[in-house]
């Protein structure tokens, strides 16, 4: 439906609809995607705004590409999403999972589960609840339904059945290849999975969920690749930081011509700023993304240049550098092809075409908190 945004609706001080249309409408099975009005071509345009227009219509080029990134929004909901590329070295059928933790007030949590296949459907699974005693796993495109009618609601308080929660989505009895991608926040804590917290991770070395690894004299059972073959695991951490651009700077040797006279080739270093992958650490990846189309601030505006105050002033594009942790990998796999496989799935979307926080199974997890009241 085409209306007008959260802004227009607080000037005016009138109450927004949009969420009570989530609220309501998923329990009809019915799905909305809001549009913002689309404002009639001007009769008289300047010559500015003509080239503003895009080919062959009366619209400027900026509506017709809201239009279309509401129509895809709305396929996504109705389940259009893309196929799920297998990662590099992995033949067969692969699954990408996540666990998605997401607030419901200030005493509850929704722990959603999503499975993608590169041979299958997407699926959700919620939690057991004493009102659901049974959740079976679902299309990803019924679980806006079944959390506006308040399923899979658990006490933050309830650790123990959290850590089997993750513990499940590991699929330990599984040989097939996998891979569980989760987000540090919300999930390293002491009596969820300690193992996923700074300086308690060792590589290849999987503790379980739930098990206490803090305690004196602690000895879990420490699981390596060849006892879970199949099974890798990732942990996600976002910037926390959002009042800057998150940037790397890089140093290349490129080869060019010594003149336009000659043929002769010389060596010049070359540095600036570029979006990607990142190397900081060992298994300590930075995946950076590039600048959006919307974003006008100049690429050579600097924030750390102590002598250039009135930068301090711009309000600059920040696309959010992820930090991913192939935390438990296979025999010969490298981190690096893995941590640039999750890298990529922050731009395997059908409905945008600007590189979001998150990878594209966790983003729709995300998405998912809209439909929780």
């Amino acid at each position: 439906m085409e209306m007008e945004g959260a802004a227009y609706f607080t000037r005016t001080r009138q109450r927004d609809p949009k969420p009570l249309f989530k609220k309501v409408l998923p329990s009809l099975r019915r799905n909305v995607q809001g549009l913002r009005p689309i404002p009639p071509a001007n009769p008289n345009p300047s010559k500015a705004t003509l080239a503003k227009r895009f080919p062959g219509t009366d619209f400027s080029t900026t509506d017709i590409e809201r239009a279309t990134s509401a129509l895809r929004d709305a396929l996504r909901q109705a389940g259009h999403l893309p196929k799920l590329p297998a990662p590099p070295g992995v033949d067969g059928p692969f699954g990408l999972i996540t666990v998605w933790l997401a607030p419901a007030g200030e005493r509850m949590l929704v722990p959603m589960l999503i499975r993608q296949h590169t041979h299958e459907e997407p699926m959700a699974q919620l939690m057991t609840t004493a009102g659901s005693p049974a959740e079976h796993p679902m299309p990803l495109t019924a679980l806006p339904e079944a959390l506006v009618a308040g399923r899979g609601r658990v006490p933050r308080t309830a650790r123990a059945a959290l850590a089997d929660f993750f513990t499940n989505a590991l699929s330990l009895d599984s040989t097939a290849d996998r891979l569980l991608l989760v987000r540090r926040a919300r999930t390293s804590d002491k009596n969820i999975w300690p193992w996923l917290q700074d300086g308690r991770i060792t590589f290849d070395q999987l503790v379980l969920p739930g098990i206490d690894i803090t305690a004196p004299n602690a000895d879990p059972v420490r699981r390596k690749p060849g006892d879970q073959p199949g099974l890798r695991i990732i942990r996600l951490r976002e910037r926390s930081d959002r009042s800057a651009v998150p940037r790397a700077f890089g140093i290349t040797q490129e080869m060019v011509s010594a003149g336009d006279d000659t043929d002769e080739l010389i060596s010049v270093t070359r540095h600036g700023r570029f979006s990607g992958l990142v190397e900081v650490g060992e298994r300590a990846f930075w995946g950076i993304n590039p600048r959006s189309d919307q974003n006008q601030t100049p690429l050579t505006l600097t924030k750390l240049d102590p002598a250039q105050t009135a930068n301090r002033t711009w309000t600059c594009s920040n696309p959010n550098s992820l930090e991913i942790v192939p935390a438990f990998l296979q025999d010969g796999d490298n981190p690096a092809d893995w941590a640039m496989y999750v890298h990529a799935q922050r731009r395997l979307h059908a409905h945008t075409t600007i590189a979001t926080t998150w990878p594209a199974i966790v983003h729709l997890a995300d998405l998912m908190e809209e439909y929780i009241f």
